[in-house]
């Protein structure tokens, strides 16, 4: 109450103030780990690639193999 009144805010307004900063503080926590945990997915997928364990394709060969899968799915083959 005292820091509310030092603020002068209510002491309300103070932890709803204090509440959006956690919220804010936790919300860049996610975010880096969320980065973090991408970049791990790409390190891994180059490393993959550069030991002959999988490859890079194009962009529009991609959409033709989404494609196909779309349509096996649509009738059931997956």
């Amino acid at each position: 109450m005292l820091a509310a009144q030092r603020q002068q805010v209510s002491l309300t307004e103070l932890m709803r103030q204090r509440a959006e900063e956690l919220a804010a503080e936790e919300r860049a926590q996610q975010c880096q780990s969320d980065d973090a945990w991408l970049e791990q997915e790409i390190n891994e997928a180059f490393s993959r690639y550069h030991k002959g364990q999988s490859e890079f394709i194009s962009n529009d060969e991609m959409k033709h193999r989404m494609e196909a899968l779309k349509a096996q799915a649509a009738q059931g083959k997956l």
